[in-house]
C-alpha cells in the first residue's frame, strides 16, 4: 500500500491552492481527482458560461490575472486553460482519473486509509476539496416520461435540447443565466422564480466586486453573519455580455415568461405559487442594501465617485400563471436550477453536520488530520471563491505542518 503524508481530494481551485501552500512548506502530498484538473469547470458548466467576477479577481496563490482584459469576464474555456496552466506552474502533483471511494481511520487517532480506484493509500492527513456542488437537488415530481429533465450542470446549449419550449425552475444565478441563454437561442422560455435577490453589476463607476472588497464584505465571517446565511441564495449577477444587471424585471423584458415558485409537476401539468410579485419586489432588497452601503462608504471616505444612478424598482408582476400545461405550450424540457448539496458519504467518520456542513473551523475538523477546503461560506464570504481559497489554504497548510511535526 502506498504511504504518503497528505492526500488532497479534488483538483479544482481549492485543491490546487492547498497544493501550492503544501509545496511551499515542503510537505509530501498528492492531489487526486476523479476527472481532470478543473473537471467541474470543464464539464458541469454550459457553453456560454462566464465568471460572475471580473478577470482581475481571478487570483490564486502566487498567481494573478495577467491578460489584456482585467475588467472583462472570463469564459469557460479560458478559465479551464488558466487552471491547467496554474497546476503546471506550481507543479501540483495531480493524479487525474483517480476516484476516492472511501476514507477511514486505520486505527483511532492514527493514519487514514483511502480506498481509491487505483489502489489503497495510507495518509497522515486528508484534505477534502471536492467543492460545494456535489449532490443535485431536484424537487419530487411525476412529469410525463416524454419530458426531458436536466439540471443546470447537465445543460450545454439550447441546440442540444429537444425542439419546443423550455421551463427553467429556479431563478438564482444559474437559473437566470440558463434561461437567458435558452431565450437568446430563440426558444420560448418560462422561468419559475424563487426568493433570490440581485445586486447591480456596477454602481457609481465600479464593479460590485471592487466595492465589496473595499467594504470588507468578503472578509466577514460566518460567525459575524450568522450560520443561517449558508442557507440563503447568493445574489443574482452575471458576467455575460461583458457584465450587466440581471433580475426578474430584466428577464421579463427579454421575453421570458415568469411564474411563482414551483409547487408540483404531474404529467404535463405544472403548478406554481402565486408569489411572483413578492419574489420580484423582495428581490430588490439586496440591491438597495448594497447601494446604501456603498453610498455611506463613499461619503465617509470622501471618495470622488460618479453620482448614484436612479434605482428602478420591480414593477407590477401580478397576474402570473399558477398553472402551466406543458403540452399546450409545446414545452418538452424542464431544466432544474434548484441547487446542490454537500455529499461526504465517502468519508467514514462522524462529521456532525450542521446546516448541511461538516463541523469545522476554517477548514479544520475535530478529527485530527481531516480538513476541508472550498466550501461556500466555510469561514468567510470569500471561502468558496477563486480569489478567496488561498487564505484558507494557507491556514490549513500551516495547521497540517504543525500536525505532522507533532506526530
Amino acid at each position: 500500500m502506498r504511504r504518503i503524508d497528505v492526500v488532497v481530494v479534488g483538483a479544482g481551485q481549492a485543491g490546487l491552492a492547498t497544493s501550492a501552500h503544501l509545496s511551499k512548506l515542503g510537505i509530501d502530498h498528492v492531489v487526486l481527482d476523479r476527472g481532470r484538473v478543473a473537471e467541474a469547470w470543464r464539464t458541469r458548466r454550459w457553453d456560454s458560461f462566464a465568471l460572475n467576477g471580473p478577470n482581475w479577481a481571478f487570483q490564486l496563490p502566487d498567481y494573478t490575472y495577467d491578460g489584456p482584459d482585467p475588467d472583462a469576464f472570463m469564459l469557460r474555456d479560458e478559465l479551464v486553460k488558466r487552471f491547467s496552466s496554474y497546476a503546471d506552474q506550481i507543479r501540483a502533483p495531480v493524479q487525474e482519473g483517480v476516484e476516492v471511494v472511501r476514507v477511514a481511520r486505520d486505527e483511532p487517532g492514527g493514519r487514514f486509509r483511502l480506498t481509491t480506484t487505483s489502489g489503497d493509500i495510507s495518509a497522515r492527513a486528508v484534505v477534502a476539496a471536492t467543492g460545494p456542488y456535489q449532490r443535485r437537488h431536484r424537487p419530487q415530481n411525476s412529469f410525463d416520461p416524454g419530458i426531458v429533465q436536466l439540471n443546470t450542470d447537465e445543460y450545454r446549449n439550447a441546440a442540444a435540447l429537444p425542439d419546443g419550449g423550455v421551463l427553467v425552475v429556479g431563478s438564482g444565478q444559474s437559473g437566470c443565466q440558463v434561461a437567458e441563454d435558452v431565450r437568446d437561442a430563440g426558444r420560448e422560455t418560462w422561468l419559475s422564480s424563487g426568493t433570490c435577490s440581485w445586486i447591480p453589476r456596477r454602481y457609481r463607476g465600479r464593479d460590485n466586486v471592487a466595492w465589496r472588497r473595499d467594504l470588507g464584505m468578503f472578509d466577514e465571517t460566518v460567525e459575524q453573519l450568522g450560520h443561517a446565511i449558508r442557507l440563503t441564495c447568493p445574489p443574482i449577477q452575471t458576467g455575460v455580455d461583458g457584465g450587466r444587471d440581471q433580475n426578474l424585471t430584466i428577464m421579463r423584458e427579454r421575453g421570458i415568461t415568469l411564474t411563482g415558485r414551483f409547487l408540483n409537476g404531474d404529467g404535463f401539468r405544472v403548478t406554481f405559487r402565486d408569489d411572483l410579485q413578492s419574489n420580484a419586489s423582495n428581490g430588490d432588497n439586496a440591491a438597495i442594501a448594497l447601494r446604501e452601503r456603498i453610498d455611506r462608504f463613499i461619503e465617509m471616505n470622501a471618495i470622488d465617485a460618479p453620482p448614484a444612478e436612479p434605482f428602478v424598482h420591480a414593477g407590477d408582476f401580478s397576474g402570473a400563471p399558477t398553472l402551466l400545461d406543458l403540452k399546450a405550450h409545446r414545452i418538452k424540457t424542464v431544466i432544474w436550477a434548484t441547487g446542490f448539496g454537500l455529499d461526504f458519504s465517502w468519508i467514514d467518520l462522524d462529521l456532525q453536520p450542521t446546516d448541511g456542513y461538516p463541523v469545522q473551523a476554517q477548514g479544520v475538523s475535530p478529527h485530527r488530520g481531516l480538513y476541508f477546503m472550498g466550501l461556500q461560506l466555510m469561514h468567510t464570504r470569500k471561502s468558496g471563491l477563486i480569489f478567496g481559497v488561498g487564505e484558507d489554504a494557507a491556514h490549513i497548510s500551516s495547521v497540517i505542518a504543525g500536525q505532522l511535526k507533532a506526530n
